[in-house]
C-alpha cells in the first residue's frame, strides 16, 4: 500500500503550505469582500430610490357601482385574477411599489366608490374593471391626503396571528 496513499509528514507539509498562502493573500481577500459590500449596498440603496420614484407616481381609478351592483362569484373570481396581474404588467418593480391598494368609501346617497391604486405602468390593467354595471373614472393621480385606517378597539395582529375573537 506504499506510494498509493500519502504520508503524514506530507498532509501535514502541504497543509502548512496552503495556510502560507491564504495567510500571504489575506488582503485580497479583505479587498474582495469589501468590494461585494459596497457593490450589495449600492444595489439596495438604488432599488430604495427606485421604489420611492414608483411609489411617488402610481395612478388611482375610481370604480362607481350602479345602485343595482351585485356581482356574480364568478365575476369576483375574474376581477381578483385581473388584479393580481398588475404585479406582472408593471414589471420588475420593488414589491412596495408593484402592490395595489384598493380603497372603498361611501359617497352621496349611500353610493359606495372603490379606487383601485396602483403602479403607473399598469394603468391600462387597472383601467379593465371587469364588472358589470360599474362606471369607470380616468386615472387620475393619488390626492395629496393621507389615509388613515383605524379599527375601534381591535389590537394590532401579530405575525402569523390569527382573526379568532378573543373569547370572554
Amino acid at each position: 500500500m506504499t506510494g498509493i496513499l500519502p504520508r503524514t509528514s506530507e498532509v501535514g507539509h502541504w497543509l502548512w503550505a496552503l495556510i502560507e498562502a491564504g495567510l500571504a493573500s489575506l488582503w485580497w481577500i479583505a479587498l474582495l469582500a469589501l468590494a461585494a459590500a459596497a457593490v450589495w449596498v449600492a444595489a439596495a440603496v438604488w432599488w430604495r430610490h427606485r421604489a420611492v420614484h414608483e411609489l411617488a407616481g402610481r395612478t388611482r381609478v375610481e370604480l362607481v357601482p350602479a345602485a343595482t351592483f351585485d356581482p356574480e362569484l364568478t365575476e369576483v373570481g375574474r376581477v381578483a385574477g385581473r388584479l393580481a396581474s398588475v404585479r406582472a404588467a408593471g414589471g420588475t418593480l420593488p414589491r412596495r411599489a408593484a402592490a395595489v391598494r384598493i380603497r372603498v368609501a361611501a359617497g352621496e346617497e349611500g353610493r359606495l366608490h372603490y379606487w383601485w391604486e396602483g403602479p403607473e405602468r399598469s394603468a391600462g390593467v387597472l383601467r379593465q374593471s371587469g364588472y358589470r354595471r360599474v362606471e369607470v373614472a380616468a386615472p387620475q393621480a393619488p390626492s395629496a391626503r393621507r389615509w388613515r385606517i383605524r379599527f375601534a378597539d381591535a389590537a394590532p395582529l401579530k405575525r402569523g396571528g390569527s382573526w379568532r375573537a378573543p373569547s370572554t
